[in-house]
């Protein structure tokens, strides 16, 4: 049964839809998702639910993710990336790596930012680059943001390259204007590589000409991880004369007074059935069917 997750290295110019689509075809399966997006111009981590893999999607897309990122400094863009138009250009004097290493550290943390007018954010029932396309101005909403780490990789004066771990929703985009702005300059994103989501790393991943071989060669299971590996959670295992009742979604008995996590798993002889939620201490029913 093809039912788990791949690690797909989606290239530069594809949308994340062409990569579902791609590898709907690849496999011959319908039942394919994503668990987040990535911009047409952004390469990386993508990650593709297969079969009940989609039933975990929504938890994976919620997680922490990590990019290398180029800022470039000087110049802003309409998109605030590279792909813009250049709107507005200001020189600067040298800027110290000191200086940019203590700018980097007061953008760690919770924060509000706004996002993008070229983004999909919605604003009555538009997406925020519609009215930008139709040079319409909207007062944007901010949102809350994590940036968990910012580390430097490299720094030649006018261009840097950075490693961000940040909660879903971070856009780069603005992270890079943000950042020119408190150097007392402009700046806007070069390349952006997701390198990391759910513990996902991009040295694991497969393109889908990879994926396309593995599969020809009956060799799938060395790229499909099973759903259990990549989203870890507690383990509840239930008598097999109660699986009839918990695949038709009700509650049974269950020793789960240990499990103090909101959801878990639950197994029938070490099958695993779903994702389950404790009623009380002795009783759990399954949230999302896994079988």
């Amino acid at each position: 049964m093809m039912n788990g997750v791949l690690n797909i290295l989606k290239p530069t110019g594809m949308t994340s839809h062409d990569v579902v689509s791609s590898v709907r075809k690849i496999l011959n399966i319908k039942k394919v998702g994503h668990a987040g997006t990535l911009d047409p111009n952004v390469s990386g981590v993508m990650v593709v639910c297969v079969g009940k893999g989609t039933k975990i999607s929504e938890y994976l897309m919620n997680q922490d993710k990590e990019y290398v990122c180029e800022l470039i400094l000087g110049q802003k863009t309409d998109t605030q990336d590279s792909y813009g138009k250049i709107v507005e250009e200001k020189k600067f004097k040298s800027i110290s790596e000191r200086t940019l290493l203590n700018a980097l550290e007061d953008f760690k943390g919770r924060q509000q930012q706004i996002p993008p007018a070229y983004s999909a954010v919605k604003l009555n029932g538009k997406k925020l680059y519609e009215y930008a396309r139709q040079n319409i101005s909207v007062e944007k909403e901010a949102k809350e943001i994590h940036i968990k780490d910012i580390n430097l990789i490299k720094y030649d004066n006018e261009r840097v390259l950075m490693r961000v771990n940040c909660s879903k929703g971070t856009y780069m985009r603005t992270l890079c204007n943000d950042i020119g702005e408190k150097l007392g300059t402009l700046g806007h994103m070069g390349v952006l590589v997701r390198t990391e989501t759910k513990g996902l790393h991009i040295e694991n991943s497969v393109t889908l000409n990879e994926l396309k071989f593995l599969f020809d060669n009956n060799r799938l299971q060395e790229c499909l991880i099973p759903i259990d590996k990549v989203y870890p959670l507690k383990k509840i295992n239930v008598h097999m004369d109660y699986y009839d009742r918990l695949t038709a979604g009700n509650e049974v008995y269950a020793q789960a007074d240990t499990i103090e996590d909101e959801v878990f798993y639950i197994y029938c002889n070490d099958e695993l059935i779903g994702i389950g939620k404790k009623i009380n201490n002795n009783l759990v029913k399954i949230e999302k069917m896994l079988v």
